[in-house]
């Protein structure tokens, strides 16, 4: 990358990858301090959107993805589930079948899991908790 280079908006160009991490971690500080999926929709929006524009650099966050699967925080379940449900990516859901079957850890952790891998289905239980695929 250039220094000086500009984005389409006008500053200097970004990092896809580390872009997306930085709207990723506002997601995740977001979900600490609220108590709905509404408050981070917009924010998965923006993750989604910086996912879709960079399509080439998807084998970096693939593994930026599946390094969120096994993070305790507030919010990553949301995350996973919200950007997987749209872009079905195998190697996440591979990642989050491994861990159902050989879970890291604290075991109660599975739920969460399984959570994540519901979300990779047409008929994801809990997509109704986003504008997007509510139909509303």
């Amino acid at each position: 990358m250039l220094m000086g280079s500009t984005s389409r908006r006008g500053g200097l160009a970004a990092d896809p990858v580390a872009e997306f991490m930085q709207v990723v971690q506002g997601v995740l500080a977001t979900a600490e301090e609220t108590c709905g999926a509404e408050e981070l929709e917009p924010g998965l929006e923006r993750a989604l959107a910086i996912l879709q524009r960079n399509l080439e650099l998807r084998g970096q966050f693939e593994s930026r993805v599946i390094a969120l699967i096994d993070s305790p925080q507030e919010g990553v379940v949301e995350t996973v589930s919200f950007l997987m449900h749209v872009l079905r990516w195998e190697a996440v859901r591979e990642a989050v079948e491994e861990r159902i079957r050989d879970p890291r850890g604290d075991v109660s952790n599975i739920r969460l899991y399984e959570a994540m891998l519901d979300a990779f289905s047409d008929s994801w239980r809990d997509r109704d908790l986003f504008v997007r695929f509510s139909g509303a």
